[in-house]
């Protein structure tokens, strides 16, 4: 993925409430493009896609528990079990990366969050 289409990405997905982090992850999982004021490494979001990968059923992230409610292919939704008020959301982009999107329920629930990755993923 080039750059600019990682800027396109992250302007469609800020026009929502509730987005605190944009990470783009190669095919293996390694960390190419990143936005937000979450100061995440490599080993912070390791977590997450290899529970994707490996459709496990939870995982942690920023020491919190996040129940994956849907584990596809090309779709992930997880929601935060400690507070419940966040999700991370998947996709894998047209270009064969994996979009993943750390979000508030703030206008959207899980399930649109999810809905709307994949469709900005595809776009």
């Amino acid at each position: 993925m080039e750059e600019n289409r990682f800027k396109f990405i992250v302007d469609k997905l800020k026009e929502q409430e509730g987005v605190e982090g944009i990470f783009i992850l190669d095919n293996e999982g390694r960390l190419k493009f990143k936005f937000g004021e979450l100061d995440l490494s490599q080993e912070d979001i390791s977590p997450i896609f290899e529970a994707w990968k490996n459709r496990s059923g939870s995982f942690i992230f920023k020491d919190e528990r996040f129940a994956i409610l849907k584990n596809e292919e090309i779709q992930f939704a997880a929601k935060n079990l400690t507070k419940g008020r966040d999700n991370i959301v998947g996709s894998v982009t047209k270009e064969g990366d994996f979009l993943i999107a750390h979000t508030r329920e703030e206008g959207l629930i899980l399930l649109e969050w999810s809905i709307l990755v994949n469709k900005v993923a595809w776009s």
